[in-house]
C-alpha cells in the first residue's frame, strides 16, 4: 500500500513541476520564387505571424532568408540558420547562401548553451534524381536549458528522390546522424525534427524503425489524412527520453492554422518535459 501511495506521489508531483513544450516542424518551400512556382517573400511572412504561440520551432527548406533578416521577422526568438556549405565563395552565395536551409527558433525564455551545424558527406543528384547534390544538406544540433533540465535538439532535411541511390543516400545521412547523436547527445533527451523524405507506407520506413528500436526512440504520430502532402508523408518528429529527464507526448497533429502555405503539412507536437 505504502509503494502505491508512493507512486502515485511521484506522478502527481511529476505533473506539478512538468514544463509543456510547443513545437513545430514545417518545411517552408523557401526556395528562390522562379523554383517556388510562387512568392516565398509573401508567403513565409504569413507562416511566421502565425506562430508565435510555440516554443520551438524547426523549418527546412529555409534558402531565401539569411539569419538576420529570419532573425527580424521572429523578433521573440533566438533564430539559428545554417550557413557551412561545401561550395566556395563566390558559387555558395549564389546557389548555396544558407547551407541545408535549415532555421531553429527557440523562445528567448529558453536559455541556449550550444549550437552547431553538420554537413552530410554524399548526396544524390546534380542534374537529375531531384538535383540534391546542389544543396549542402545536413543537420543543425542546438542543446537547451528549460527550468533546469537539458534537452538536446536536431533539425534535419534528407535527400529527396526515389531512385535506388537516393535511398541509399538517405540510409547513409541518417547513419551519420545516428553516429552524431550516440557521441554527443548519449546522456540528453532528445528531439529530432524534420523533413526525411523517406515515405511513412513505403518499404523504405523500415530504416526509421530500425533506428528507433536501436536509438530507443519514440515516433511521435499524426493523423494520415490530414499529415499528407502531394509527396506522402514525409515529415518526423522523434523523441527519447534520459535517465533524468522524461518527454511525455501530450498530443501530435496538424496545425490546420497553417495548411495551405507550403507545400508540406506543419506537424506540431506538445510535450511534457
Amino acid at each position: 500500500m505504502k509503494s502505491k501511495r508512493f507512486l502515485l506521489l511521484f506522478f502527481f508531483t511529476s505533473l506539478l513541476f512538468s514544463q509543456e513544450l510547443n513545437l513545430l516542424t514545417y518545411n517552408i518551400h523557401g526556395l528562390n520564387p522562379i523554383l517556388a512556382g510562387d512568392d516565398p517573400y509573401k508567403r513565409i511572412p504569413i507562416i511566421l505571424s502565425k506562430i508565435t504561440e510555440y516554443d520551438i520551432i524547426f523549418f527546412q527548406e529555409n534558402w531565401i532568408y539569411d539569419n538576420s533578416s529570419f532573425s527580424s521577422l521572429l523578433n521573440s526568438y533566438n533564430v539559428f540558420t545554417t550557413s557551412d556549405s561545401k561550395f566556395f565563395w563566390p558559387i555558395n552565395k549564389v546557389i548555396n547562401s544558407n547551407g541545408a536551409g535549415l532555421s531553429l527558433a527557440i523562445s528567448k525564455s529558453i536559455d541556449i548553451i550550444y549550437s552547431d551545424e553538420y554537413l552530410f558527406e554524399n548526396c544524390s543528384g546534380w542534374l537529375s534524381k531531384d538535383n540534391d547534390c546542389l544543396a549542402s544538406k545536413g543537420f543543425q544540433h542546438v542543446r537547451v536549458r528549460i527550468d533546469g533540465k537539458i534537452l538536446d535538439l536536431y533539425n534535419t532535411h534528407f535527400d529527396a528522390g526515389r531512385s535506388e541511390s537516393d535511398k541509399n543516400v538517405r540510409l547513409s545521412q541518417l547513419n551519420q546522424l545516428q553516429k552524431y547523436i550516440k557521441v554527443n547527445s548519449a546522456n540528453y533527451p532528445v528531439i529530432i525534427a524534420g523533413d526525411l523524405n523517406i515515405l511513412y507506407e513505403s518499404s523504405e520506413y523500415k530504416i526509421i524503425d530500425s533506428f528507433i528500436i536501436d536509438n530507443n526512440f519514440v515516433l511521435a504520430d499524426w493523423s494520415s489524412d490530414l499529415s499528407k502532402s502531394k509527396f506522402g508523408k514525409l515529415d518526423y518528429i522523434l523523441y527519447k527520453s534520459s535517465n533524468g529527464t522524461y518527454l511525455n507526448l501530450e498530443k501530435c497533429r496538424v496545425d490546420i492554422n497553417l495548411r495551405g502555405l507550403s507545400d508540406h503539412p506543419p506537424i506540431q507536437a506538445v510535450f511534457k518535459l
